[in-house]
């Protein structure tokens, strides 16, 4: 929290609150991104995009806002970019033919197991699904999310209620 309270009270020099804020958020943006874009690379490439941003346009930020929320709203715009391109180029995955052998129990059969829940959160609209995983996985206050989606903490409660309902039924069908 040292980072955090450097960061709002006007850090001097520039470099030192940069990065006090790269080393604050860097690993909680990574695994929020990381479950946006269902990709790690990509991620770890949007998290660096991310700050670049927000180093960029450092002097235009609202001093009194949150700096998390602000950051968390850059790498939410971002992802999506990233997402609205990828839905536009379609790559062709290359697929093993035959199936690994049964009975096996590696790393990759272990991962598998948690392939179920990705796949519900994946069917989930982006309006429902960012709120659950921001409070649900990275334990953001629905206040915080309200910032960082910019929209009321109200409707950030609702959403919350509806993508737990979808997210339950989405699962059960998985």
């Amino acid at each position: 929290m040292l980072a955090l309270h450097a960061l709002n009270d006007s850090c001097t020099p520039y470099t030192t609150c940069i990065e006090l804020l790269y080393e604050e958020y860097q690993r909680p943006l990574l695994a929020y991104l990381t479950r946006l874009v269902s990709d790690r690379e990509a991620a770890e490439d949007l998290c660096q995009e991310t700050f670049i941003k927000a180093l960029r346009n450092w002097h235009q930020r609202d001093a009194s806002a949150s700096v998390a929320a602000w950051l968390y709203r850059i790498a939410t715009n971002t992802a999506y970019d990233f997402l609205r391109r990828r839905r536009r180029i379609r790559f062709t995955p290359l697929l093993d033919l035959e199936p690994p052998p049964s009975g096996s129990h590696s790393m990759e059969s272990r991962l598998d197991e948690g392939e179920p829940v990705q796949r519900a959160l994946a069917q989930l609209p982006a309006m429902y699904r960012l709120p659950l995983v921001m409070h649900s996985c990275e334990g953001h206050s629905t206040q915080e999310i309200a910032e960082a989606m910019g929209v009321s903490n109200s409707a950030i409660k609702t959403r919350l209620f509806r993508a737990r309902e979808r997210f339950r039924e989405a699962y059960q069908n998985c």
